[in-house]
């Protein structure tokens, strides 16, 4: 069996998104770096170890965002797709503050970000290129 016909488990999983993931991030905050006025990071190491702190929140607030709609599909109410709809945008928006805030803590202000704005032009890019990775990763596999 060779590796890529073995059976992943979840831990795999895990790392091969964690993986893929920081690479992307360091591809598209290195053209950010080098193209635009949003972000500017010095070097090339300071741009992929931003990746790899945004790929980690990025994790943690996905997880955060399952949690909250899993503890509210355990609920039964009227009000629920309301709230889901909500409390996800809410976990969503707000985690932009904490990326901020981290990436200020970890760098020193050796990272240099143009506000909310820029930080969410970047995420949005970002989660585009992810989610066109899933769709490639997805449609080259085997239809068994």
């Amino acid at each position: 069996m060779s590796a890529g016909e073995q059976n992943s488990n979840s831990r795999q999983e895990l790392f091969r998104n964690m993986l893929v993931g920081t690479l992307l991030y360091s591809v598209v905050l290195g053209f950010f770096n080098d193209y635009t006025n949003i972000l500017h990071t010095g070097t090339y190491s300071t741009t992929f170890l931003m990746a790899i702190v945004m790929q980690i929140l990025t994790y943690l607030t996905y997880k955060v965002k399952d949690k909250f709609v899993d503890w509210l599909n355990n609920r039964k109410n009227h009000k629920s797709k309301v709230l889901l709809v909500f409390g996800v945008w809410l976990i969503i928006f707000l985690s932009k503050f904490v990326f901020l805030w981290v990436i200020e803590f970890v760098f020193f202000g050796t990272v240099e970000i143009s506000g909310f704005l820029g930080l969410l032009l970047m995420v949005v890019i970002l989660t585009i290129a992810q989610k066109l990775v899933e769709i490639v990763y997805c449609k080259l596999g085997d239809k068994r």
